[in-house]
């Protein structure tokens, strides 16, 4: 009998079945005493979850997980939703009409022209250089959206001081200029 026909057979996955067949033990897995799976915590959400993809297919199983949590106090495990959703979204993807390869196509990067966006932020260092006598160092990070580039500087103190002079520095600092 093949590995795919004792999984039909007893309803498990051809994988499970194949680690029963070549583990050193003879423990079956756990089922209930019917030989029915055991009920799933996730089971009983399910039809939350399912209503929740059906009103947005793409909805990220963290997502899920965070308002099962916050609105109907699911305790269960996040790994366990993130499986179930893996499982559903297919299939409820099939019922709004949605092929699969539309539903691989559905998420689009976020794409910048060159120039056009950077994310910014100051640091605070501490009291990383005093030992030398500087008392504060502070830090100014910017990457640029499009090709990912980082940048750091330390600019002098006295112009993280002021949000006006602050302006200053990133100017000068991202520009070269002086």
């Amino acid at each position: 009998m093949s590995l795919s026909e004792v999984a039909k057979e007893t309803g498990l996955n051809w994988r499970t079945v194949s680690k029963y067949l070549s583990a050193d033990s003879s423990a079956p897995p756990r089922r209930m005493a019917s030989g029915q799976p055991r009920k799933r915590v996730v089971d009983e959400v399910a039809p939350l979850i399912d209503a929740m993809l059906r009103a947005e297919v793409l909805m990220k199983a963290a997502v899920i997980h965070e308002r099962l949590a916050a609105e109907y106090g699911f305790t269960g495990n996040y790994q366990r939703v993130k499986l179930y959703v893996q499982e559903a979204r297919p299939r409820i993807a099939e019922e709004l009409g949605i092929a699969p390869r539309e539903l691989a196509g559905m998420h689009r990067r976020f794409e910048v022209i060159p120039g056009a966006q950077a994310q910014v932020d100051w640091g605070d260092e501490g009291k990383l250089l005093a030992h030398l006598g500087i008392p504060k160092v502070y830090s100014f990070h910017m990457v640029l959206s499009y090709s990912r580039d980082p940048f750091a500087a330390s600019p002098p103190a006295w112009t993280c001081r002021r949000s006006s002079t602050a302006i200053g520095g990133h100017l000068r600092t991202s520009t070269g200029s002086r």
